[in-house]
């Protein structure tokens, strides 16, 4: 392996070990509040009094737990948060989804929510540049479509997104076989009646983690197919929500669900865009702003070049990749480097990605990773900090 891979692969290894006490304890208070919804809607069935309990999610406490979590998650580099992805269970699935969707979401969100304001502040500038050009620019107001405030509620509502699901029997959310059309039916009401439900008994009554919760899975296009429950129209469903499934969509394809192993990232990204690409401008907006936070290679994906070698991404910008194989296809153990494809020198190599090749299944390649990718990924969260068996 050469010392430039050596000393990364060294260098990220120690950053996960300081990254997963955070994360366990991150996973330890988000179990905990799934557990104690757990209890609350018992208590909630049964009429039981006393629902003003500490079981009921206070929203101030949530914003800091968020802020927690999110502080840690952007400090974070993108191939430590890919490498905890559990491809081989799905017992961590409602945390890790959970988790995944809010630090997309937020990401995309915070992007998209830049770029659309400066839009419409050069619009207003151009607007009105007679009235304004005695004005220096420090002297103007910015307009902000979302508002500090509102984007951190709007990140809570990512994170909370999938509560609904605790309702739902883990029988039926963990099914391996293909739904029937009545299993179909009660899975789908953890957005809208389910969510709901958890909303009001929480006494939650933001509208932006209302439209989340309840509206996650609706159409953001027009005769957009498999989408519920039903909203007036999909270009009144708001952005932060469009962008909600977009991170949704990519969050589940990434991980391994009861009935579908996890799919190559870099497949995912491009299955999003080419569904959602020329439908609106906003979804443009959204669809831009998605592919340059998270970017057409994300971190940890695993492609092959057209010269027949296969090669992990470190980094989603070049992008830039350790070749593990020869263009045999057999794993390398000591010539790993790492290599930016967009370089120059890359090109005169005829290093370039195969895009007709298609991305394999982490599944399928782990066990072609050389020994020092493979201990990277092997790495885990602590085991024994779970969700109940009830809500797992």
């Amino acid at each position: 392996m050469s010392v430039d891979a050596e000393q990364k692969m060294l260098g990220m290894m120690a950053s996960k070990k300081i990254f997963l006490k955070k994360y366990n304890r991150a996973k330890q208070l988000f179990c905990e509040l799934v557990d104690r919804q757990s209890r609350l809607l018992v208590e909630n069935s049964q009429k039981k009094e006393g629902n003003d309990t500490p079981d009921k999610i206070d929203v101030k406490e949530s914003i800091n737990f968020l802020n927690e979590i999110m502080d840690m998650l952007l400090e974070t580099d993108p191939l430590i948060l890919n490498s905890i992805k559990d491809y081989f269970s799905i017992n961590d699935y409602l945390f890790q989804h959970s988790l995944g969707v809010c630090y997309i979401g937020s990401i995309v969100l915070q992007r998209f929510n830049k770029l659309f304001s400066q839009h419409i502040n050069n619009m207003l500038i151009t607007q009105f540049k007679e009235t304004l050009k005695h004005r220096q620019a420090d002297e103007m107001a910015q307009f902000y479509y979302y508002p500090p405030e509102a984007v951190r509620t709007i990140s809570l509502g990512y994170l909370l997104h999938d509560m609904g699901k605790i309702k739902i029997p883990p029988s039926l959310l963990n099914k391996k076989s293909e739904l029937t059309a009545k299993d179909l039916k009660e899975v789908q009401k953890h957005a809208g009646e389910y969510g709901a439900a958890f909303l009001t008994l929480n006494g939650i009554h933001d509208v932006y983690v209302e439209n989340i919760v309840k509206y996650h899975h609706a159409a953001i296009y027009l005769n957009e197919k498999n989408s519920y429950p039903d909203y007036e129209s999909p270009s009144d469903l708001p952005p932060y929500v469009k962008i909600c499934k977009v991170a949704d969509k990519y969050s589940a394809m990434t991980l391994k669900r009861s009935y579908g192993e996890a799919v190559n990232p870099t497949k995912v990204v491009n299955t999003i865009f080419k569904e959602y690409s020329g439908r609106d401008p906003v979804l443009q907006l959204i669809l831009y702003s998605f592919v340059k936070e998270v970017g057409t290679c994300p971190a940890g994906s695993i492609l092959t070049l057209k010269n027949g070698q296969s090669v992990y991404v470190v980094n989603s910008r070049g992008p830039e990749v350790i070749i593990f194989t020869d263009p045999d296809g057999k794993t390398s153990e000591t010539t790993g480097q790492i290599v930016n494809l967009s370089s120059p020198e890359s090109k005169r190599q005829n290093l370039i990605i195969d895009g007709q090749h298609l991305p394999k299944t982490p599944v399928e390649m782990f066990n072609r990773l050389p020994a020092y990718l493979q201990e990277f990924h092997l790495e885990k969260p602590d085991e024994n900090v779970a969700l109940t068996p009830e809500t797992s």
